[in-house]
Formats: structure tokens, sequence, C-alpha cells
């Protein structure tokens, strides 16, 4: 089944949101000190990165 073009149009919009929150948390990350902030700021770049992945498979 083919994607609309607002359906297209929207998965690129989350796209580009999770891309930004993965940088966003991986640098958070790099910036800390405290190594339970620093794995969680991991966890969540890791959760978008999930996010990410599986908004890209609908493309395929």
């Amino acid at each position: 089944m083919a994607l609309t073009e607002r359906e297209l149009t929207a998965i690129e919009d989350q796209l580009n949101g999770e891309k930004l929150l993965i940088t966003k948390f991986k640098a958070y990350s790099q910036m800390c000190s405290d190594s339970a902030i620093k794995q969680k700021c991991d966890s969540i770049a890791n959760r978008h990165q999930g996010h990410y992945d599986k908004l890209l498979s609908f493309l395929s």
C-alpha cells in the first residue's frame, strides 16, 4: 500500500523531530559529569533512535 503525500510529509516531520532529539540527548550526555544522568541521556537518545528507525522502516 502506497503512502499518501500527507502521510509522507507527516513521517518526514517526525523523522526530523526524532533526529533532533537524538542529537540533543547525545550532546547532553557528553556534557554530563554525573554518570546516572549521562546514562539516562544515552538511554533517551537510544529510545529516540529506535523511533527514528521504526519510522524509516515505513518508507522502505
